[in-house]
């Protein structure tokens, strides 16, 4: 092995050093907190017997009998624990856990910084390692504490760092089995601990099994962790198979009319959402054409349809879509619809995760209802007989519904049913147009089957961030989709800009990272900057370096 390990059986820690140095005091056992009671230890049984591997029985307060199984493998550790009884799983703490009479105990470690794969502040891409971190399908812009909303899932692993020394904390399950809605690296001063949220949504009868929990060593950087996370599930067998080819046109340019939007509202004192219409597209492409710059891709964005959860066009807004994406397609252009997640405006009420009050929350794609309408709006959307788009823009996948009060109609929750939402619009997209491009903001190998492309998302505001820091970011993220789905391509996005600069210094690398996307067509909507004749060349010369990678 390429480190040492020297187990403390009183205190149910093993002690792992690697190049002379103490890494971790990693704590031996788990609580499986329920909705009936949390998880104590009133004993623990470390049996050492086996060659690499250590056994722990626990004494558990809520369950009939806890058992956590550690594997000491040359490049690895690996930890799971299985409980037998009844409850209604809430936390499930790994790498640390209640013992009686001390309380909760988590790790020890020497731990300096950690990095998370899901993008929050700019400025913190890799943070001290006394910082929380949360990888989740949940979150908010806008919303204090939860601004994580970015990459809903980002790949479930942490990486963290002594020195040079990069290390990974990666789960590893099948994607029906996570029924989890966000993984928490929870620091204290000298250690720290994991935690997986279910919710009080998932029902044990039985046995039950966490996720496997993969400590792997020897990273070179946060990349390489997420390079080695993504061979761990390969090697497991839990990534979904991917059938979907990718077409040339899915590497084509895009124009996203969201920033057109937003700069239009600003200088206008409206909101973005009523200036999706079909007069404004038109503006928009047209002052763009004038310019030369003639995008390969089209996206509609919100909210072009009158209602999110049916899709039919806004008649105010478009009194021929179909037609208008018709004469797109003449012009040799594809035309993607932006469609909003979980999102229940026009659904029954059968149809919808409801909170304790019985009101709805978000579509519920297990229920009979919530499938119909899913599939109905898909196939209105992408079919010759409907309005014949080419694919769609996913946004607000962070919507997932989160509570322990919420009902709903099937067993999957938090992740897994993000992903069954998805799965059921993208199988509908491909039986109807076999070629639709489906992008969303999912770069968690677990979604490999339900996604196309990787949206690069928002640009976040940072006033603590030095300039230049949009481009930085972005990168960052680009890393982590190229580290994590290598397969897919890369929607570079382009909104909300803090500035005009910072505009045009990520302009600059759009087309080293990805697709290029232009979110913005006379002016930018922070700064109200209009555009000169020098920021069209600079979109021109961009996408002209883009197409010349395409044709090597």
């Amino acid at each position: 092995m390429d480190y040492s390990v020297d187990v403390n059986a009183a205190k149910a820690y093993a002690t792992i050093s690697r190049h002379g140095q103490v890494l971790f005091n990693l704590r031996l056992f788990a609580s499986l907190d329920t909705v009936g009671g949390l998880d104590d230890s009133a004993s623990l049984d470390v049996d050492t017997s086996s060659n690499d591997v250590v056994t722990v029985t626990a004494h558990s307060s809520v369950w009939e009998s806890r058992v956590t199984t550690t594997r000491f493998l040359p490049d690895r550790i690996e930890t799971q624990t299985t409980v037998t009884g009844q409850g209604r799983l809430t936390d499930v703490h790994l790498l640390g856990g209640r013992r009686t009479p001390r309380g909760f105990l988590p790790s020890g470690s020497r731990l300096q910084w950690v990095y998370s794969p899901n993008p929050d502040r700019p400025s913190r891409v890799t943070r001290p390692a006394v910082e929380p971190a949360t990888i989740s399908v949940c979150g908010e812009g806008g919303e204090p504490g939860i601004e994580r909303w970015l990459f809903t899932p980002a790949p479930w692993c942490f990486a963290a760092a002594v020195d040079s020394d990069w290390v990974g904390f990666s789960l590893v399950e099948p994607i029906a089995a996570q029924n989890f809605t966000s993984y928490h690296y929870q620091p204290v001063t000298g250690g720290f601990s994991l935690r997986l949220d279910y919710e009080g949504q998932t029902a044990v009868d039985g046995t039950f099994t966490t996720p496997l929990l993969v400590v792997h060593l020897g990273g070179e950087s946060p990349e390489d962790v997420l390079v080695q996370h993504r061979a761990l599930l390969d090697a497991a067998g839990v990534v979904p198979p991917r059938t979907a080819e990718r077409p040339e046109w899915w590497s084509g340019t895009i124009f996203c009319g969201w920033g057109a939007q937003c700069a239009l509202g600003v200088r206008t004192d409206r909101a973005p959402q009523p200036l999706a219409t079909e007069a404004n597209y038109d503006s928009f492409l047209e002052t763009l054409a004038a310019r030369g710059i003639v995008p390969d891709t089209v996206v509609i964005d919100d909210k072009w349809q009158a209602s999110y959860a049916t899709c039919r066009p806004d008649p105010a807004k478009w009194t021929d879509l179909k037609g208008w994406i018709a004469k797109r397609h003449a012009g040799g252009q594809r035309v993607l619809l932006w469609w909003k997640a979980w999102d229940y405006e026009g659904a029954p009420l059968s149809a919808c995760v409801t909170d304790a009050l019985g009101s709805p929350v978000g579509l519920d794609a297990e229920s009979p209802a919530g499938i119909e309408l899913i599939t109905d709006a898909v196939s209105y959307m992408l079919s010759a007989d409907g309005l014949d788009a080419d694919g769609f823009k996913i946004d607000f996948t962070a919507r997932t519904p989160s509570g322990s009060s919420l009902r709903h109609a099937g067993p999957r929750w938090g992740a897994a049913l993000l992903h069954e939402q998805l799965r059921l619009v993208y199988d509908t997209a491909k039986q109807v147009k076999p070629d639709a491009l489906v992008v969303t903001h999912t770069p968690n190998p677990s979604y490999l089957d339900v996604t196309d492309m990787i949206r690069l998302n928002d640009v976040l505001h940072d006033h603590e961030a030095e300039p230049g820091y949009v481009a930085r970011h972005m990168a960052y993220r680009a890393g982590v989709v190229r580290s994590a789905l290598p397969e897919l391509g890369i929607d570079t996005d382009g909104w909300m800009m803090p500035n005009h600069a910072e505009w045009r210094s990520y302009l600059q690398i759009q087309d080293s990272l990805g697709v290029p996307a232009l979110y913005y067509v006379d002016g930018t909507d922070t700064d109200r900057y209009d555009f000169r004749s020098e920021d069209f060349d600079a979109v021109k010369d961009t996408w002209s370096r883009y197409r010349a990678r395409l044709s090597i």
